[in-house]
């Protein structure tokens, strides 16, 4: 009983650091198997868990949903992963990272999906994050050029938004 005891107490779920969910999300978008996988290092994340975790969560359902082939199982990953970033983004809405997460969705996913209503306002966050960082030595430089790099070839920046993100 005990080496059972000790066994359970023992036995703890390794989540994936950030550095590598962001490199599991990257190749999700192409790869199925990699996107499986993504998914499946992330699916034991709770709500309670970390904020950007459970961003991460909610963005390998939304991919794993892209590459599944069943209709329903498509629109089940899709509502899963929508309402968890909807509530982690309502919880931490000051977080970069997750409002990324939603405007690289809402910006990709069919307008059939009616799930584009906060593209200008999580736009307008995340340049505002960028303007208010470039002076400052940012605590994640990745996350800084990420956000810049997707700004700079979503479709919804304008040319004056693009001017201004390039100087960030």
């Amino acid at each position: 009983m005990r080496l059972i005891l000790l066994f359970l107490f023992s036995y703890t779920v390794s989540l994936p650091d950030i550095k590598e969910c962001r490199e599991l999300m990257d190749a999700s978008v192409e790869n199925k198997a990699v996107a499986q996988k993504f998914y499946d290092r992330l699916k034991t994340v709770k709500e309670t868990d970390q904020p950007v975790l459970v961003g991460f969560r909610a963005m390998s359902e939304l991919l794993l949903c892209k590459h599944v082939v069943n209709p329903f199982s498509k629109l089940s990953h899709f509502n899963k992963g929508r309402d968890l970033l909807e509530n982690v983004i309502k919880k931490d809405s000051a977080n970069p990272e997750l409002r990324l997460f939603r405007l690289s969705t809402q910006s990709n996913v069919p307008a059939l999906l009616k799930y584009n209503d906060a593209i200008a306002i999580d736009k307008k966050a995340l340049i505002n994050w960028l303007t208010h960082n470039k002076s400052k030595d940012t605590a994640d430089v990745v996350l800084h050029k990420r956000i810049k790099t997707y700004l700079l070839v979503n479709k919804y920046c304008t040319a004056g938004e693009k001017t201004l993100i390039k100087k960030l």
